[in-house]
């Protein structure tokens, strides 16, 4: 299979992606610029790099992209250093542990350090810090495994001066790491050396059980994750659409709602729609009555909002989708296949850059059955396969989004729809 990535161009700072594993309660958010924190938000990790040049903090600089890999949970950050860039990979692992996995790698002609920084906040500063053994222990919990003992350090309290400021200065220190407490909250560096080609891994340690044992050379690779994330997404509802960029949004965003099964109702209908059944039928069970409710509901078999927009003279179909995942997969889920009150609707929303473009859905839950449908097209007119399965005789299919005038109530079958109103984009 070849490797996929998600692209982000432009750093949209509130934007956070999940990481962990479905089979682990242990999660953190990553920001667009590799900063992680667990979600108890009890202390967050960030990362600066010393290059030959200059300390480059992600979080300040211009240069910082991040893509998930295979469209999956596994960022990759890349910060450019002189003459190449040093790459955080950030990703689930299975494991009482519940161990986030943090990857760098320096693939730059020079030597580099690397300093983690660890960070409260006001309402829950990090009071108490200690190494014991490998293990990073914050306010009394095992926190980070790490693979040796830092080179150096610096730790900061609360009104001193703050730790950037004291590393660029090269007041950074040499020795154990010691124990360090302050009831208004401590800022703390470690750091390690990475050479040219190296690579190094430490992780974040959010499980039950204090991790023990844990060789973290031995770990699943970032590849092994991601490929892990796309059997378990292989399993549901399939679709093939002809942009790219959403195919990726659909792949992360089903992730995100598997990690985040227990947010609500929108995230139980994602679930439900897109064919997480078992996950989908946990998570109904922590739904007050209310929200069950809420999670049967759908939006209107328009899916997204269909905006109308003149462009060369042409009158386009443009979607504007939700922006949180759950949203998204309803919407788009709607907008793909939906259940009517006799039937099923195919294609409600049909954008004008697909028209001459293939689409697929396998395997979608409805209330009348399972449905998947490939479009085609013979010329300038659509040519729609589809087959429900479980479905009563007598069910209505429609594809109003692309000839509204068309139907059937036949199971499966083929039928060659009439030419879209909404033309093609120009080039």
């Amino acid at each position: 299979m070849s490797k996929k990535t998600s692209k982000s161009e432009n750093i949209d700072e509130s934007r956070r992606t999940l990481v962990g594993t479905v089979g682990s309660s242990a999660r953190a958010e990553v920001d667009k610029r590799g900063a992680i924190s667990p979600i108890d938000n009890a202390w967050s990790l960030g990362w600066w790099i010393g290059g030959d040049d200059r300390w480059h903090v992600p979080a300040r600089e211009s240069s910082v992209r991040q893509i998930a890999v295979e469209s999956a949970p596994v960022l990759e950050t890349l910060v450019h250093v002189p003459n190449g860039n040093i790459i955080q990979r950030v990703y689930g692992v299975s494991g009482p542990a519940g161990l986030i996995v943090v990857d760098i790698q320096n693939r730059s002609p020079g030597a580099a350090v690397v300093a983690f920084t660890i960070n409260g906040s006001a309402a829950r500063p990090v009071r108490s810090v200690s190494l014991d053994g490998d293990t990073f222990v914050i306010n009394g919990t095992p926190a980070l495994v790490l693979p040796f003992a830092p080179s150096r350090w610096f730790v900061s309290k609360a009104g001193e001066q703050p730790a950037i400021d004291a590393v660029v200065e090269g007041l950074a220190r040499t020795g154990p790491f010691p124990s360090s407490e302050d009831s208004k909250g401590l800022e703390v560096v470690i750091m390690y050396p990475l050479a040219h080609t190296a690579r190094m891994r430490i992780a974040l340690a959010l499980g039950d059980e204090w991790p023990d044992g844990v060789a973290l050379a031995e770990l699943p690779s970032a590849d092994d994750a991601a490929r892990g994330w796309l059997a378990l997404l292989d399993r549901a509802t399939r679709v093939v659409l002809p942009d790219q960029r959403l195919m990726d949004r659909v792949m992360l965003s089903r992730s995100q709602v598997l990690l985040n099964a227990d947010g609500g109702p929108v995230e139980v209908a994602a679930l439900e729609d897109w064919g997480f059944d078992s996950e989908a039928e946990y998570a109904w069970h922590g739904l007050k009555l209310r929200d069950r409710r809420k999670a049967r509901r759908r939006p209107a078999s328009t899916g997204a909002a269909a905006n109308l927009e003149t462009r060369d003279g042409a009158l386009l179909v443009v979607p504007s989708w939700p922006s949180a995942p759950s949203e998204f997969l309803v919407a788009l889920r709607q907008g793909l296949v939906c259940d009517t009150d006799d039937g099923v609707a195919l294609l409600s929303v049909f954008p004008s850059e697909w028209y001459g473009q293939p689409v697929e859905v396998h395997a979608a839950p409805t209330r009348h059955g399972l449905v998947s449908f490939a479009l085609r097209w013979h010329g300038s007119r659509p040519a729609l396969l589809w087959e429900v399965t479980d479905a009563a005789e007598g069910l209505v299919v429609t594809a109003p989004g692309l000839d509204s005038q068309w139907s059937s109530r036949e199971l499966s079958g083929d039928a060659l729809l009439a030419e879209p109103v909404n033309p093609p984009i120009a080039e």
